[in-house]
């Protein structure tokens, strides 16, 4: 699957800088509101992501990443499409495939 999205440009860019527990999407859309070109996500391990099941919140109107244990592990909006940086990493030590 190929999804042709636009680059984001840095430059001359007010952006909300990647922060442990504090990048989740009410932070996120605050930064937005005040003036925020780029936020960025919380970085987030890339086997939860694996184990994660996307689901659509009508309620809420955003798209939830939820982990096994029903918890929203990552939650994004329309709001937000072209000006988040998702970050992942990757624990070399916890695959096992």
């Amino acid at each position: 699957m190929t999804v042709n999205t636009p680059a984001l440009c840095f430059r001359s860019k007010n952006i909300l800088a990647p922060m442990v527990r504090v990048g989740t999407l009410p932070m996120r859309l605050l930064a937005l509101d005040f003036g925020a070109d780029i936020v960025y996500c919380e970085e987030l391990i890339d086997i939860k992501m694996v184990q994660c099941k996307r689901v659509v919140n009508e309620v809420l109107e955003t798209v939830d990443f939820v982990a096994p244990d029903e918890r929203v592990v990552f939650r994004t909006c329309e709001r937000e499409r072209d000006c988040v940086v998702f970050q992942m990493v990757r624990n070399q030590e916890q695959l096992h495939f």
